[in-house]
């Protein structure tokens, strides 16, 4: 009962010294996908959907400027006011915009592509 009791404590101790391992942002509330994966996701859908031959934006396009520019688009996706920057019509081909492609999965593409943006360009 003594090795039971004191286990609970080492535990309990643990528990409320170690830092929280998924801190990194809203990315995973809920989602279940980890920073890794978030950024390699993202990372992926930006060069598949936003910066390609076929693409809005074409390829070398994307420096620290432009995301911004995307970023601040991504951000106001839900809000009454856009930031008026060319962005705002692009972001719309990721899902859940009205021009994305494949949308039943539950991921939100934007919020993907925001979450690479913001960790490759530390925005």
């Amino acid at each position: 009962m003594k090795k039971i009791a004191s286990l609970l404590v080492l535990i309990s101790i643990g528990a409320l010294t170690s830092p929280p391992a998924l801190s990194s942002g809203s990315i995973l509330a809920g989602k279940g996908i980890n920073p890794r994966d978030a950024y390699t996701r993202g990372k992926a859908l930006t060069f598949q959907k936003l910066v390609c031959a076929d693409c809005p934006l074409q390829s070398g396009n994307l420096d620290r400027t432009r995301a911004e520019s995307l970023k601040a688009s991504l951000e106001a996706r839900d809000a009454l006011e856009k930031p008026g920057t060319p962005d705002d019509e692009y972001i719309l081909v990721l899902c859940p915009g009205n021009r994305g492609t494949d949308c039943d999965s539950e991921v939100d593409e934007q919020e993907l592509v925001h979450y690479y943006l913001t960790r490759r360009f530390k925005l």
